[in-house]
């Protein structure tokens, strides 16, 4: 859908419409860009809360600080927690 709609900004660029097209993309940009940031929350929030960690303190942290937050997150996040014990050594 997306190459769809930037083929149809590529057209309508080259027949002289570039208006058009520059609007379409100011428009489509901001709203990838906030999907983007959304999806990005959702899985720093499930991936620190599978951590142990304090999910909704870091989906805030991203929220604000943006990429940084997110670099942020990734160097101080703790190691996942592994459900399986391993088995008990043989008698």
């Amino acid at each position: 859908m997306l190459t769809m709609l930037l083929s149809q900004i590529a057209s309508q660029i080259a027949q002289g419409e570039w208006f058009i097209g520059l609007a379409f993309l100011f428009i489509l940009l901001p709203i990838v860009w906030f999907i983007i940031a959304i999806l990005l929350c959702i899985w720093v929030y499930r991936d620190a809360e599978s951590r142990g960690m304090n999910g909704v303190l870091w989906l805030i942290i991203v929220l604000i600080a943006g990429i940084i937050g997110l670099i942020i997150y990734l160097v101080v996040r703790k190691e996942k927690k592994s459900l399986a014990q391993p088995p008990p050594p043989p008698p």
